[in-house]
């Protein structure tokens, strides 16, 4: 039988998963190898120097579970993602190109009318959408800021609309008793001082991520970058001072194993000073620091006790774009997984260029807003657990109650490890007819399915004999057993004779979002490398008895985003042929 155990460490879920995103660590936490970049490591004095929101201060946050993300900005003009695919020339230590020189795009803003928008429109619609607080771009990496900045002339006031947006939408929200908050990126491809990155000075390391100095450490600012640290203290405290109370500052400059250090932020200092302004403020963790709570990015993370929030999009685009839009079952889906792994959702969508919201994107998150008016109880102010989600779908709990969320009725049943010292008293569907059926056998729970099965995800209510705390986890759980890493596509025997001069390919039979890999009963050190065409191999990481899986992932945006386009995989060892087993997970 297997064993179970309950787990009372904050950073649980960073020994079973490569989560995307920033996730803040201590220094001692274990986290796979392969994808520690996206993990910041702190040590415990750097993590107990710096400053927090308070449990009290974060309580409404953990609770509300669900925020509308406005994306919206020069990007709309063309109906493309926000800066990234616009900006023709980023600056270090981001690298690329996008579409438009600076002659084209800086010109969008005589363009600017926004003559259908309407600030509290689109806080009723996140409201009736179930939304509990709001999180608007203030300014991109594009530098054209959405307020009336007395620091540029490079803003939404200086066009034809001439009102002050941000005001706008923080009166709307304040009137609505809307929690509200700010995202501002410290990057700024227009500004002429921001320079965190001396290139002169300064090589971009093999990973083509981080920057190192000429003469080795870290690289050094250019001379200008003062005179930006210091615009940047003034707009910050603009923003902090103009607009009322501000509930949430999201910074967007992740720290990716280097690439933004928090000494090209000042951000001690910087969120230092905005806790003064705005006392009971919640900062996320993309200035470098620790922050409060952590920011996985287009992918449900997994199962921690600190805080943390999955920036999630309608259609996989930051701001609008006619690109079809994920389905409702899909979206709630991403919902309850983040809820069930003790995190929020921040929904991104973007208003059209004359800002207007886009009427079939209103309409699906106001049917997402209605199931969450039926089924709310069951997310809304809950923990996650007490059991790990996986595929079968996962758990929330609020005192003695817990709700079963179960997408997948394998052979009409699920069966989950009984929690030692406690009992169901009774159980009922929340969306499905019938009673409950359950038996306990073997130091596990098996629950039967109701004749019809909800679609989306059937809910069961549980009355336990006492109130349930922390989470239940199998001990040989494995990176991939959690939604966000799709299904096995791949399931197959390596026979020793099968290596061919320390090499084995093989062909999945088509081309698959590939997000995980996994070769088991190994004792060799295996080089794994990845290919659509078969002729062109790029190294996908380094699988060993210590770690035998890894993740694939893509760099897109500005994030790493779980999957990789993969056909063939190409294992390498120098060490004797033998046989195991190989997994591969797509999505």
């Amino acid at each position: 039988m297997k064993k179970f155990f309950y787990v009372a460490t904050a950073f649980l879920s960073l020994l079973f998963t490569t989560a995307q995103g920033q996730w803040s660590v201590l220094n001692t936490d274990n986290v796979p190898k392969q994808s520690a970049y996206k993990y910041q490591p702190f040590t415990k004095e750097q993590w107990n120097a710096s400053t927090f929101a308070s449990p009290q201060q974060m309580k409404w946050f953990t609770e509300a579970r669900y925020g509308m993300f406005i994306h919206f900005g020069l990007s709309a003009y063309v109906e493309k993602d926000i800066s990234w695919p616009i900006v023709k020339n980023y600056k270090a230590p981001d690298e690329g190109h996008g579409a438009y020189p600076d002659s084209v795009w800086t010109k969008w803003p005589s363009k600017f009318k926004l003559e259908n928008f309407n600030a509290r429109e689109w806080v009723q619609i996140a409201k009736d959408a179930g939304m509990k607080y709001v999180v608007v771009i203030a300014k991109h990496h594009d530098g054209f800021h959405m307020w009336d900045t007395k620091f540029s002339d490079f803003k939404i006031t200086n066009t034809p609309f001439g009102r002050d947006y941000l005001k706008e939408i923080a009166d709307a929200c304040h009137a609505a008793n809307m929690p509200f908050g700010f995202y501002y990126s410290q990057r700024d491809w227009h500004h002429p001082d921001y320079a965190p990155v001396d290139t002169s000075r300064a090589v971009n390391t093999k990973n083509g991520v981080v920057w190192k100095s000429l003469k080795g450490g870290n690289a050094i600012a250019g001379a200008t970058h003062k005179k930006y640290l210091e615009y940047q203290k003034n707009v910050v405290t603009e923003l902090l001072t103009k607009y009322g109370k501000v509930d949430i500052f999201w910074f967007d400059a992740a720290w990716w194993g280097g690439m933004f250090t928090a000494d090209m932020w000042d951000a001690e200092n910087l969120t230092g000073m905005m806790r003064k302004l705005q006392p009971g403020i919640i900062i996320n963790n993309r200035a470098s620091v620790p922050g409060d709570f952590d920011t996985p990015e287009q992918q449900v993370g997994r199962y921690q006790k600190r805080a943390w929030e999955s920036a999630l999009t309608l259609n996989d685009n930051w701001a609008y774009s006619p690109v079809p839009n994920k389905s409702k079952k899909d979206l709630l889906r991403e919902l309850f997984s983040c809820a069930q792994g003790n995190g929020n959702v921040l929904m991104s969508w973007g208003a059209h260029w004359d800002g207007r919201f886009n009427p079939t994107q209103k309409a699906l998150l106001l049917s997402m807003g209605e199931w969450l008016k039926k089924y709310g109880n069951a997310f809304y102010d809950t923990k996650g657990g007490p059991w790990m989600p996986g595929k079968w779908g996962g758990a929330t709990y609020s005192g003695s109650k817990v709700y079963l969320y179960v997408y997948d009725w394998k052979d009409g049943k699920i069966t989950l490890p009984a929690i030692p010292g406690n009992g169901i008293l009774k159980a009922k569907f929340l969306n499905a007819a019938g009673q409950v059926k359950f038996v306990l056998a073997n130091n596990e729970w098996q629950f039967t399915a109701p004749a019809q099965p909800d679609e989306i995800a059937t809910i069961i209510e549980l009355d336990m004999k006492k109130p349930v705390s922390g989470v239940l986890s199998n001990a040989n759980n494995s990176v991939f057993e959690g939604p966000e890493y799709g299904a096995v596509v791949k399931d197959a025997e390596i026979a020793a004779a099968e290596w061919k001069k320390g090499q084995h390919i093989l062909d999945l039979k088509k081309i698959y979002n590939v997000t995980g890999i996994g070769v088991y009963n190994n004792k060799n050190t295996i080089t794994v490398k990845v290919s659509v065409n078969g002729t062109e191999w790029k190294e996908a990481g380094v699988i060993n008895p210590d770690g035998n899986e890894i993740s694939l992932t893509t760099y897109m945006t500005g994030a790493e985003v779980l999957g990789r386009k993969v056909r063939y995989l190409q294992l390498n060892t120098t060490g004797e042929p033998m046989k195991g087993s190989i997994k591969v997970y797509a999505k």
